[in-house]
Parts: C-alpha cells; structure tokens; sequence
C-alpha cells in the first residue's frame, strides 16, 4: 500500500502514514497512482528504450566506419600501396587483425547496451546494477554516449533511486 498524499510505502497494519502523518485507509496498490510517481518511475521506461536505441546507434556508426576502415585496411584509394622505393608500406597494410577486434568489442556493447534496455523495460531486480555498470562503462563515448549515462546516473544512481526501483521492480521467478 501507498499513502494517497505522500506516496510513501506503507504496511497494511499501519493506520497512519509515517512521514506525513495523514490517515491511512487500506486501498492496496501494486504501484502508487500516477500523480506521485516519484523520479524512477517516470524515467526507467525511457532509460530501457534509449538504452535500445543507443545500441542501435552504435552497430549504425559501425557499419559506416567499417567501408572506411576497409578501405584503408586495403589500401583502396592510394597510387603507392608500397611506397615510391618500396620503403614504405602504408601503417594499416600489417594490422589486418584489428577490425575483427574492433567489431567483437563493438557488438559485445551493443549486447550489453540491449540486455540493459530489456532488463530495465522489464523491471528486472538486477537491471539497476546493470544500468549503472553499463552507464559508467559508456561514460566516455563522446556526445550520445555521455549524454546516456549522464542520464542513467541521475535516475538511478543515489541511494533513495534504489529504494524506489525495489518497488517497481517485478519479482524474479524462480
């Protein structure tokens, strides 16, 4: 049960509300009415979607950048692919081992930033530690990236968001 003026939550056997001190009457709700959803419940359903949509934007990014990195990868595009003398080779030529790297990392935080977006859509218990590792981890992408967990971090980093999110949270079935 909640209070009806504070939103707080409230124990069935409690006939007045501990933080306000308003009368309490029994009128149980699995969540509180929408006029006092607090900072979590207003924003865990965008942060799942813009956590989906990030990794959207970061497999399109890379499929941009893999035609470019192809090319300089092979050399496409340059008269001397061993230099004039034969001294020089371009840096790229000896790396043919990097793009595979580069898009395992890639699709991994794509995943990772998929899971986390589901995981918060479905109030998962564990998709706040989630969120946050994932948040600090895409903490230094430039722009959309910091954005994100700029905003992740305001929802669901202090103490009083946990406390929140264990009550939306859906219970795990086990």
């Amino acid at each position: 049960m909640f209070c009806s003026a504070c939103g707080q939550p409230i124990d069935a056997w409690q006939p007045f509300c501990p933080r306000c001190g308003r009368q309490v009457t029994p009128i149980p709700t699995a969540t509180p009415p929408p006029w006092i959803w607090t900072r979590v419940h207003r924003h865990v359903h965008t942060l799942g979607i813009l956590w989906i949509a990030y990794a959207g934007w970061t497999l399109l990014h890379w499929f941009v950048a893999v035609g470019i990195l192809a090319g300089l990868f092979h050399n496409w595009g340059f008269p001397f692919e061993h230099g004039v003398d034969g001294f020089y080779s371009f840096p790229f030529a000896n790396l043919p081992w990097l793009i595979p790297i580069i898009t395992t990392i890639l699709l991994v935080r794509a995943v990772l930033c998929v899971v986390t977006g589901i995981a918060l859509l479905r109030r998962s218990p564990w998709a706040r530690a989630l969120a946050l590792v994932t948040a600090f981890l895409t903490l230094i992408r430039p722009i959309t990236g910091t954005a994100l967990a700029i905003y992740t971090l305001w929802v669901l980093l202090p103490s009083a968001s946990g406390q929140e999110y264990d009550q939306i949270a859906t219970p795990s079935l086990q």
